[in-house]
C-alpha cells in the first residue's frame, strides 16, 4: 500500500505526463517545478519507470534544479531506490527501468555501470541484469547531433551546465568518466559479463 505522500507523487507525475502536448521540454516541466521540489528525486524516477524512456529523460533534462547538486553518493542511493529492476530481456529498449544508468552514461558521460558494479549492496544477479541491459542498449548510450542541439538552455538545460555537473561528479574519484567509443563500451560490457558468468560456475 502507498502512503499519502507516495500517492501524491504518483498523482502529480501522472498529471504532468498526461498534460504534455501543448508544451515540451523546459516550457512544459517548469510549470510544475514548485510542486516537484517537495519530493525526493529518486522516488520521482522510480514512480516514472513505467513511462517511456524518452519522456523520463525529457523530465530530467528539463528540471536540472532537482538533481544538479546531487553527489555520487546521492546517485548510488537513487540506484537503490530504483531496485529491483525489471529483467532486461522482458523490457523494451525504450523502457525506463534503468533510467538512472541511462541518463548518467548518456548525458553526464560518467561510468554509471562501473559505479553500480562496485556497490556491495547490489547482488551479483542485479549486477548481471544491469550488464545485460547495458549490452542491449549500448549504442543508445551516446548522444546524436539532434540530442546535443537540444541541450541549448531553451528546450533542455544547456550542455555547459551538464559539463559542470559531470566535472563535479568525477572530482571525488568515486565515479569515473565514460571515455569509451561504442565499440569499446561493448567490449567492456562483454568482459564484465564474462566475469559474472565465471562467478556463477
Amino acid at each position: 500500500m502507498m502512503n499519502n505522500k507516495q500517492q501524491d507523487i504518483v498523482n502529480l507525475l501522472k498529471e504532468i505526463y498526461d498534460s504534455e502536448g501543448d508544451y515540451f521540454g523546459i516550457d512544459h516541466f517548469s510549470r510544475f517545478l514548485k510542486d516537484l521540489k517537495k519530493y525526493d528525486f529518486g522516488e520521482m524516477l522510480a514512480c516514472q519507470a513505467k513511462y517511456p524512456l524518452s519522456y523520463v529523460l525529457s523530465f530530467i533534462l528539463s528540471t536540472p534544479s532537482l538533481w544538479i547538486n546531487l553527489s555520487d553518493t546521492d546517485w548510488i542511493r537513487i540506484m537503490s531506490v530504483l531496485n529491483p529492476r525489471p529483467k532486461p530481456f522482458s523490457i523494451e529498449i525504450f523502457d525506463a527501468g534503468y533510467i538512472d544508468i541511462h541518463f548518467l552514461c548518456k548525458y553526464l558521460r560518467v561510468n554509471a555501470i562501473e559505479l553500480f558494479l562496485q556497490q556491495e549492496q547490489f547482488s551479483n544477479e542485479e549486477k548481471k541484469k544491469l550488464l545485460q541491459y547495458s549490452s542491449k542498449v549500448a549504442i543508445f548510450l551516446f548522444m546524436n547531433e539532434v540530442e546535443l542541439e537540444n541541450l541549448d538552455g531553451n528546450y533542455y538545460l544547456h550542455q555547459d551546465e551538464i559539463e559542470k555537473v559531470r566535472l563535479s561528479l568525477i572530482s571525488t574519484g568515486t565515479i569515473k568518466p565514460l571515455n569509451y567509443t561504442e565499440d569499446e563500451l561493448m567490449e567492456y560490457i562483454k568482459r564484465e559479463l564474462k566475469l559474472f558468468s565465471i562467478h556463477e560456475e
